[in-house]
């Protein structure tokens, strides 16, 4: 299995007047390269909306997988506001 490149390893979401925001960093071999703070719609990360600060450079599978852990780690953190459990593993820091 290829190594991880990139992880999410802090995140927020928030809401204001029913959009959804999120503000995550991104960490490359323990040490976060960028923080990034956009609006999210329909569980994607509206990019050219995106303030992306530190390390911006990335290439269309990077935002795919950091949508994709993105999605993953959202989804688990609604299942367990509803009291459903979730066995898929995220990966926090």
């Amino acid at each position: 299995m290829p190594e991880k490149r990139m992880e999410i390893a802090n995140y927020a979401q928030t809401e204001v007047r029913g959009q959804s925001f999120v503000t995550f960093d991104v960490a490359m071999q323990g040490h976060v390269i960028s923080t990034i703070d956009a609006p999210i719609l329909s569980g994607r990360i509206l990019w050219s909306h995106a303030a992306i600060h530190g390390y911006r450079d990335f290439d269309p599978r990077e935002r795919t997988e950091l949508e994709a852990e993105l999605g993953r780690i959202l989804l688990g953190e609604h299942a367990a506001e509803n009291g459903e459990r979730d066995e898929r593993p995220v990966s926090r820091q």
